[in-house]
């Protein structure tokens, strides 16, 4: 159970700045929806391979790590949507 409630909580981390551009760029559900899930899934895949290449190279704190690269890639997602949405709109 807390493996499960750790997952959901990196999720949210990596995915909350996403949603928090589209909401203050007033994209309705479907649009944000649309707008995001490649991103998302290109987030998901990123913090991954990053994770898998810290604990790879002896990083000593797995839970600093992945926290900050979940942090990092989100705000990096977050900042291609709000570029996105500027050239878009």
């Amino acid at each position: 159970m807390f493996a499960a409630v750790v997952v959901v909580v990196l999720l949210v981390v990596l995915l909350a700045p996403s949603w928090g551009v589209l909401y203050f760029e007033r994209a309705t559900f479907g649009q944000a929806m649309e707008a995001a899930w490649r991103v998302w899934i290109a987030q998901v895949i990123a913090s991954i391979t990053l994770t898998v290449l810290a604990d790879h190279l002896g990083f000593m704190n797995p839970a600093g790590y992945t926290v900050g690269i979940c942090l990092l890639v989100g705000l990096a997602g977050a900042l291609f949507l709000r570029s996105r949405a500027r050239r878009m709109g």
